[in-house]
């Protein structure tokens, strides 16, 4: 009963008006709040420890499997069909519970209508206008941090210390806006993941867990979009499942941040953004922009480039056609592509100022 029920929750969600955002504020805010509040308390993925239990399951059942080889042919075939249909409970049990915690979220009201942001088309000077903006925010909140080896910005404490900050500076701005009020105590502190170096070849920054309420975060790669990958993750615990407009909240939590790092974090994650925006509209214009950049920002950038290309494996590639499929799914249908709709909102934030 659990597939259908989480089907008619969903078809709920797309095709009743209202009732994505009514279910948001009734069912998830409380849910969330609570079990996140809870989840939070373990400084540690418990997404992570779920999915390593699930291997380990794996595991057993295959060597449970070829014991049972050993025995006769109806022993193995009812041992073989009873673990198909536990793994098809498991499947409708964990649709059912994606739904519950999350699914609904992908049909409610988005982030720019709920603040009257409009989002329309803009020229190429008006681009270049953000992208000039951005460079020198970001290019003032960088001369204040520290760096490292080939001058490339690090973090001056450890991702734990992030992470709690992240966090604080996420509360703060969510305050703000009385829709995205939820949860407390350890309520969505991101959580730096054990196994980051799968996360890397997968080429994965951060996951949100519908199923734990956390925000958990790869350790891998340069530090200065760890800030911004932080808050966007924190987005979609918020609701905002929205690629586009988590890359965007996360930008806003940063840029109104008091930290140096953050703001420059998110800045930097706006500018990579609106940059390539402007490369296709306007080589020349890009070109102008590109030679200004200071020397630490060219090495943060240098380094993300070298870090992507690294770990851009066929491993990597399934992973992103699977992504691909997922947003596409949940009616994102620019699929992976929908991140470049980021830069629609922040023209239509820089409008509104």
């Amino acid at each position: 009963m659990l597939l259908p029920l989480g089907l008619l929750l969903l078809a709920a969600a797309r095709f009743i008006p209202g009732f994505a955002d009514g279910y948001y504020n009734i069912i998830y805010r409380n849910l969330g709040g609570i079990f996140g509040s809870i989840t939070g308390i373990f400084p540690f993925s418990l997404m992570e420890a779920g999915i390593c239990f699930l291997v380990f399951l794996v595991i057993y059942w295959l060597i449970k499997l070829v014991l049972k080889l050993k025995e006769e042919k109806d022993s193995v075939l009812n041992y073989f069909f009873g673990v198909l249909m536990k793994i098809a409970s498991v499947f409708c049990a964990v649709f059912f519970l994606f739904s519950v915690f999350s699914g609904t979220n992908y049909y409610r009201e988005g982030f720019a209508e709920k603040t009257g942001l409009e989002v329309k088309k803009s020229s190429p000077a008006e681009l270049y206008e953000l992208c000039e903006h951005l460079l020198n925010e970001a290019t003032e909140a960088g001369s204040k941090l520290y760096r490292g080896e080939n001058n490339i910005t690090v973090f001056d404490e450890n991702n734990f210390s992030m992470s709690n900050e992240a966090k604080a500076e996420f509360e703060k701005f969510a305050g703000n806006y009385d829709f995205m009020e939820m949860g407390f105590g350890k309520f969505g502190t991101p959580k730096p993941v054990f196994f980051s170096k799968v996360m890397s070849y997968l080429q994965i920054s951060g996951v949100y867990s519908p199923y734990t309420f956390e925000a958990n975060v790869c350790t891998e790669g340069p530090d200065f979009l760890r800030g911004a990958t932080m808050m966007h993750e924190q987005s979609h615990l918020r609701g905002f499942m929205n690629e586009a407009e988590a890359n965007f909240i996360a930008y806003l939590a940063c840029e109104k941040s008091d930290s140096a790092f953050f703001r420059y974090s998110g800045n930097c994650l706006a500018l990579i953004h609106s940059m390539n925006a402007l490369y296709s509209a306007d080589y020349e214009l890009w070109y102008e922009l590109r030679i200004k950049y200071p020397d630490y920002i060219d090495a943060d950038m240098r380094a993300q480039n070298a870090y992507v290309e690294a770990h851009d494996t066929k491993v990597a590639e399934v992973s992103d056609k699977v992504n691909d499929t997922y947003l596409k799914l949940n009616d994102q249908q620019d699929g992976v592509r929908s991140y470049g709709k980021m830069v629609d909102l922040l023209l239509a934030y820089r409008r509104s100022l």
